[in-house]
């Protein structure tokens, strides 16, 4: 193994800002779905189960 990993070093072929973009994007979706998931249980528990 390597030990002189460094997150610095990016390959030519990589797009850092693309690469960030999408990490955000994903991370966004994935917040907003979890928030989405959470309100529609929550709708199930208060409205269909009483």
């Amino acid at each position: 193994m390597n030990d002189q990993n460094d997150s610095q070093n990016w390959g030519d072929e990589m797009d850092r800002d693309e690469h960030k973009a999408t990490y955000d994007a994903f991370i966004n979706y994935s917040k907003w779905g979890s928030v989405l998931v959470i309100s529609i249980l929550l709708f199930l528990l208060v409205f269909v189960y009483d």
